[in-house]
């Protein structure tokens, strides 16, 4: 149930962020001006009528304000000079790479091959 309600929520926020809703109005208004105008006269001239921008309904024109009205309402931003940093060098000193000497593999393998001293130390 939460989940549907998200889903919901969150397609509802989409379409109106998009405006979306204007077209599902525009399309609503549209609809109910070509039935309309189909039981008075043939579907082609309901259809030229419908589409033809001289005869608008009155949700036609509602429409047509809010989208002129959302418009005007868009934020702008004020425009602000940014002034530069003033330009500072960096010298970073980094450590002289380290030397390895290498250690020869016989004392390594030496002292590997020894066996642990009998019996094991006791814990203290």
């Amino acid at each position: 149930m939460t989940k549907r309600f998200t889903k919901a929520s969150v397609i509802f926020a989409v379409t109106l962020s998009l405006g979306l809703h204007w077209a599902l109005l525009q399309s609503v208004a549209w609809t109910g001006m070509f039935l309309g105008y189909a039981q008075t006269s043939s579907f082609q001239e309901a259809f030229i009528k419908t589409f033809d921008g001289n005869n608008p309904c009155q949700l036609c024109k509602a429409v047509s304000e809010g989208q002129q009205s959302e418009n005007r309402q868009e934020f702008t931003l004020p425009l602000m000079k940014i002034e530069a940093l003033p330009c500072v060098t960096i010298i970073v000193l980094a450590p002289q790479k380290s030397i390895l000497i290498p250690v020869p593999l016989t004392s390594i393998a030496c002292i590997r091959a020894e066996s642990p001293p009998i019996p094991p130390p006791e814990l203290a």
